[in-house]
């Protein structure tokens, strides 16, 4: 454990590498804050409540969502380290060390999506707060946050290793990745909350992963899931994240053969 924790404090060092690209995704995160809060004011005019929700719970689910950008929600991501390790057969060299190359990996996404949450996510929150009085939340709200938030980093990673190790079978992977982000932009609640969905989709999108990513967290900071209704909803949590990663697991060992058959 001790590797992956000095792995993981590796990884958080080498973020604050990049000041520029994270100014420029809280600016960007900012942009679409701001676009998507006037959206929902005009969408609001003249109502009180629209699905359950006030307009100061859509502005302020419109912020924590893009808040949590920085921890893979919304999208995954590609031509990184691991797709691109693969397509150059970089990555033999990691498979071969005497270390969990997964645990290397998620160690390696930990350490960089907590860096980014505490410096991107939360000043693009900040800047919901200051502007768009978006909730400030309660300790026992942020408490359970947390812990809905690192089973989210968890899904995502998972999900993001699965992707991404295609790349062993498939000669681009972009086509997938495109599908992958569709789909999860839309059933993750990142674009829209899920009470606003009609009731045929929300079905569909309480039965994918992609809601335990975003959804759960966003609404567990803001309040809207307790006692009972948000132990459920981290035992959800809690569910996807041992099958994607029992399956990243299995997809790795896959193509660990892969290599063996063939020479490596």
């Amino acid at each position: 454990m001790r590797l992956y924790y000095e792995i993981a404090i590796r990884s958080f060092r080498r973020a604050t590498i990049y000041r520029s690209a994270y100014v420029a995704g809280i600016l960007t995160n900012a942009f679409f804050g701001v676009l998507f809060s006037s959206m929902y004011r005009a969408l609001y005019e003249g109502r009180e409540r629209i699905a359950g929700l006030t307009l100061h719970d859509a502005i302020s689910y419109v912020w924590l969502s893009q808040a949590l950008i920085a921890i893979g929600a919304g999208w995954i991501s590609w031509h990184m380290e691991l797709e691109r390790g693969i397509r150059t057969g970089d990555i033999v060299a990691d498979l071969a060390r005497p270390w969990n190359f997964y645990a290397f990996w998620l160690s390696r996404v930990l350490g960089e999506r907590l860096f980014n949450l505490l410096v991107r996510g939360s000043l693009t929150y900040l800047i919901g707060i200051l502007y768009f009085d978006a909730l400030i939340p309660s300790i026992e709200a942020l408490a359970a946050f947390a812990i809905a938030v690192l089973l989210s980093i968890l899904i995502s990673a998972a999900l993001n290793f699965l992707v991404n190790i295609t790349a062993f079978w498939l000669i681009d992977i972009t086509g997938l990745v495109l599908v992958t982000n569709l789909t999860m932009g839309f059933f993750s609640g990142f674009l829209l909350p899920l009470a606003f969905f009609p009731p045929a989709l929300a079905v569909i999108a309480q039965a994918l992963p992609f809601q335990a990513i975003t959804s759960i967290p966003v609404r567990t900071l803001l309040g809207q899931v307790r006692g009972a209704d948000l132990a459920l909803a981290l035992t959800t949590q809690v569910c996807w994240a041992m099958a994607l990663t029992g399956a990243a697991l299995l997809a790795l060992r896959a193509a660990m053969r892969k290599i063996v058959l063939q020479g490596g």
